[in-house]
């Protein structure tokens, strides 16, 4: 099916962006409309579709997200049902289904509140350099970078070397030529049809590096308005946003490799205050559209290499309340341990969409507290952090966490800075009713067992949530 204009999107900014909270999924693995269609292999087609998608939105937004991020929707190479593969740019892939299903999967998601982030590729097609004659629309050879100035097998080795990023081949993919005139506003033209067609309000952006920065200044103008995060899969926060600057914002990868660090090797948590620091000195205001995120695709699952879910939940809780834009991938709230890739991108309805899982109660009640105080509008303040503790506010929201584990014993600390007065009493969300404290002159003190993070809100924020909630079971504990 080729793709047509239809009317066009409103673009949403990044401040406006910066108030959601993201759900990363792969349509494949979301939701089926029909029969599994892979077994345990997860190298292949499993099944999901925009369809299933449409009819679990309830899902997703039962744990309070208000902005999903698909995986790229263009027809793709053999078994490419992760998006990444390209053989042509202006049809759908066929095995999730039609433009229409796609548009009324996003107008869906539209009434419910949901903001739709769609993933898309300018770097590379499919296959092999071989395959392109069948491309659309680049299937000729001066549509991509040759190899002279790449290794003899014209594939990037040193991830080092802007040249050899940019011009040579990622994993033998078929490097496309932005400096080609047809291809670089070929480029646009497709994707701004894509934008128009489905109606999405932003755009995650892959493999930012491999492309030259002066294209992306280009492609960012030719699009417009609309919100655009790109990867730069790098833990050096200068590398990413050297090469992330002509986009609005990039993956918070430097602070994912921090929080790994922190709660899942049990490093030093002070580490988050540096990378904080860090961020605000070189991305400054753009900190607060960086997609923060514990796990993703492209990355062996937190709990594969740590099975403890207080450390686990303690990860998720940082990325949902520090600045940022909060990007959860699909079966964290069902403790999916997925190794490496493929392994790692499971199918969801093997968990029967469980809505009383201890995982998806617990972001629901983060993303409920979160929307109902609109912690974005406010700064993080008062940090403190010593090798096992940390603490910070955003607004009236205070934040606790331990990386002792559940094994860790007590945990206390008294906070002198926080955003509460003397005789105040305030309530930890989790437990809204038996874990209320009164504020004293002495400070705050955070009494935490087992490994538990605790989040305190004033008394009458807590009771409001605790009616709004659609949940008693972790109040009940």
């Amino acid at each position: 099916l080729l793709l047509g204009l239809m009317a066009a999107a409103e673009p949403r900014s990044a401040k406006e962006w910066a108030s959601r909270t993201v759900y990363q999924l792969l349509t494949d693995r979301f939701a089926s409309d029909g029969a599994d269609r892979c077994g345990d292999n997860l190298s292949v087609y499993c099944g999901g579709t925009f369809k299933g998608i449409k009819d679990r939105l309830d899902y997703i937004q039962g744990m309070g997200f208000d902005a999903i991020w698909i995986s790229p929707v263009v027809a793709n190479y053999g078994d490419g049902y992760h998006g990444y593969w390209a053989t042509d740019l202006t049809s759908v892939n066929p095995n999730f289904g039609t433009v229409d299903d796609l548009r009324s999967m996003v107008d869906a998601a539209h009434s419910k509140g949901i903001w739709v982030m769609l993933d898309m590729v300018v770097n590379h097609m499919g296959g092999t350099i071989g395959d392109i004659g069948g491309f659309k629309p680049f299937n000729d050879n001066s549509h991509y970078h040759g190899c002279d100035s790449c290794p003899s097998d014209c594939n990037i080795h040193d991830f080092t070397s802007d040249n050899e990023v940019e011009q040579c081949r990622l994993a033998g993919l078929p490097d496309l030529n932005q400096e080609n005139e047809f291809v670089a506003n070929e480029l646009i033209e497709v994707y701004t049809k894509w934008i128009n067609n489905s109606n999405i309000d932003g755009i995650r952006m892959d493999t930012v590096p491999e492309v030259s920065p002066s294209y992306w200044k280009k492609f960012k103008e030719g699009l417009g308005d609309i919100f655009i995060i790109g990867e730069v899969f790098n833990g050096d926060s200068n590398y990413c946003n050297s090469h992330g600057s002509n986009l609005d914002s990039v993956l918070s990868y430097p602070m994912f490799y921090t929080i790994r660090d922190v709660f899942q090797s049990q490093q030093d948590m002070t580490k988050i205050w540096q990378r904080l620091s860090e961020y605000e000195n070189v991305f400054g205001s753009k900190t607060s559209v960086l997609g923060t995120f514990v796990d993703n695709h492209d990355n062996p699952r937190f709990m594969s290499q740590q099975g403890d879910s207080k450390l686990f939940l303690g990860a998720i809780l940082l990325s949902l309340t520090l600045d940022g834009l909060p990007i959860m991938y699909y079966g964290s709230e069902q403790y999916f341990k997925g190794g490496g890739d493929p392994q790692c991108r499971e199918k969801l309805w093997t968990s029967n969409y469980n809505t009383q899982s201890e995982g998806y109660l617990y972001v629901q009640t983060v993303n409920t507290a979160r929307k109902h105080l609109s912690i974005w509008e406010s700064p993080v303040e008062n940090q403190y952090a010593d090798s096992n503790f940390a603490s910070f506010n955003r607004g009236k929201m205070l934040v606790g966490l331990t990386n002792v584990g559940s094994n860790g014993g007590n945990v206390k600390r008294t906070v002198t800075s926080h955003p509460f007065n003397v005789g105040d009493t305030v309530c930890n969300i989790f437990y809204p009713e038996k874990d209320c404290v009164t504020v004293s002159d002495q400070g705050f003190m955070f009494d935490m067992n087992g490994g538990e993070s605790k989040v305190f809100v004033p008394q009458s924020v807590a009771k409001k949530l605790s009616h709004q909630l659609l949940h008693k079971k972790l109040f009940q504990q």
